[in-house]
């Protein structure tokens, strides 16, 4: 939906909350005063803003205070990836080689120089088929009279050069999920891997079965249980880029059906190059060689095991281009970053935001990045904004409604409004709002555009709801922000959704 604001709200929309306001004596502040006053809120911990976009102030509790925002980070990372990049950028990534071409034969090797594309064989909508990907590089093989390398084909990830993948902030039982996968110069399938798990007999050892993508130079261990039946699901996997060694552990009850357990893969770039020259191999192009990465020192790595002999890469100039594919454009990509909830696309768009900046693509490099990127659009940090990674999954970040609200006024006076607003969640639709508000009215609905975030103990929602009337003046930007709250989502979705349903009554029909 396209939405416009006239020339005389821009000074309003860059008014702050003024601590001096006085609280509002609207509905929808006894509302929320109400339920934060009553369990479990009131033995958690709430902050909730919600100002209309011509300056009135409608819900003001604990505007102050700095929360956990979970996912509600992504709307920082997207909003400055779209303002520092350009809705319009792409990721790039290039197919290069070393030494010559004789007689159809490449006596040498194929690098992938990745660019940090982080759709790379990833299933999400904004995502080409893993199938083209690879027919676009292939072909730029064909291009150049290859026909069959005589040298390795090589996944080429530094790009990024963090050793780290993952954020030093991010919780350990994190690390081995598809969620907690970090971003590196090269990805494959988001660095995600699945198992299908299915129970053992009670007492021994649950089964698994790689499902995608293949690594067959992992050694597994399976140090889990399948537990009694009723018990609770406890499984969870370990790895490390430290070397190729995965270890399934936890517990899976007897009587419960097989599923899909979704994992990290702490090799993208390697496994994208076994990928890649897999399909060579069945297209066309012999590839005599074997398969490898580079490291973030600057050595190939074609046997995983820590100790295996290393040579030193090719400096990327050196190498001869042939040719290169690109992403979906950026808006595209924060669109499915917001929808899904995306963390491995959010942590690649603060390593893209920082290498644009000149900076690094380390940790320390990307917070200072976002702390400049944000001070660049007019917004002080400073007691009300910590942000240290770009997904929200670190329990690090801490930010402020009126923080939140204040950047999400911001955003409606930029170029790249209409982008990312569009990528914001609505109930109904695909994404992380598909199940809620399912008895509300379509109108009701259509209006609410916000991003989610929760984790254990959180519960967050920040964003837009576009007035009944259609002015653009009278939508109101919002933030409720909930720590400190760890009863399960069946117990407090309905409370938050009524603070959302209070504050949308202030510019639109209540629900019934």
């Amino acid at each position: 939906m396209k939405i416009t604001f006239p020339l005389i709200s821009v000074a309003l929309l860059l008014t702050a909350w003024s601590a001096t306001a006085g609280i509002p004596r609207t509905e929808a502040q006894k509302t929320v005063e109400g339920i934060c006053a009553r369990e479990p809120l009131r033995a958690g911990l709430a902050g909730v803003l919600a100002v209309r976009a011509d300056g009135d102030t409608l819900v003001a509790v604990n505007v102050r205070q700095r929360l956990v925002p979970a996912s509600n980070v992504k709307l920082l990372t997207t909003g400055l990836a779209l303002h520092r990049l350009g809705a319009d950028f792409r990721f790039e990534t290039r197919i290069a080689y070393t030494g010559t071409v004789q007689d159809g034969i490449l006596k040498g090797d194929v690098y992938i120089l990745g660019g940090g594309d982080p759709t790379t064989g990833s299933r999400s909508d904004c995502a080409e088929g893993i199938g083209k990907t690879f027919a676009t590089w292939a072909q730029l093989l064909a291009d150049a009279g290859i026909t069959a390398v005589e040298g390795r084909i090589l996944g080429d990830p530094r790009a990024f050069a963090t050793p780290t993948p993952q954020n030093l902030g991010w919780t350990f039982d994190d690390l081995g999920t598809y969620y907690g996968a970090g971003p590196t110069g090269l990805n494959f399938f988001e660095n995600a891997q699945n198992f299908y798990i299915t129970p053992g007999p009670a007492g021994a050892a649950p089964n698994y079965k790689v499902q995608y993508p293949e690594t067959p130079w992992m050694r597994m261990e399976n140090h889990a249980v399948t537990g009694p039946a009723r018990s609770s699901n406890t499984l969870y996997y370990v790895n490390s880029t430290l070397g190729p060694y995965g270890e399934l552990a936890g517990s899976f009850p007897v009587d419960r059906r097989g599923y899909t357990l979704e994992c990290s893969n702490a090799f993208g770039a390697y496994t994208c190059a076994w990928y890649f020259r897999n399909y060579l191999q069945k297209n066309g192009i012999e590839v005599r060689g074997a398969w490898g990465d580079i490291t973030p020192q600057g050595e190939v790595r074609t046997d995983l095991t820590p100790g295996a002999a290393r040579t030193p890469a090719a400096v990327a100039d050196s190498l001869t281009i042939l040719g290169s594919s690109f992403s979906a454009p950026l808006s595209a990509i924060v669109r499915d970053t917001n929808a899904e909830s995306d963390n491995f696309y959010a942590e690649t768009l603060l390593k893209a935001i920082a290498l644009h900046d000149g900076r690094t693509a380390g940790q320390d490099d990307c917070e200072k990045a976002a702390e400049a990127g944000l001070r660049a659009l007019g917004l002080r940090t400073d007691g009300a904004c910590h942000q240290v990674d770009g997904s929200g999954l670190s329990r690090k970040n801490y930010v402020s409604p009126a923080f939140f609200v204040r950047f999400l006024r911001k955003m409606m006076t930029l170029p790249v409004w209409e982008p990312f607003f569009a990528s914001l969640p609505v109930p109904g639709d695909k994404g992380t709002l598909e199940n809620r508000f399912e008895k509300a009215p379509q109108e009701f609905k259509s209006r609410i555009h916000m991003k989610t975030g929760s984790m254990n103990g959180v519960r967050c929602f920040s964003g837009y709801i576009l007035a009944s009337d259609g002015d653009p003046q009278h939508t109101i930007v919002f933030s409720v922000l909930v720590n400190n709250c760890p009863e399960p989502s069946y117990q407090t979705t309905p409370i938050l959704d009524s603070i959302i349903a209070a504050i949308a009554a202030e510019n639109g029909t209540p629900i019934q």
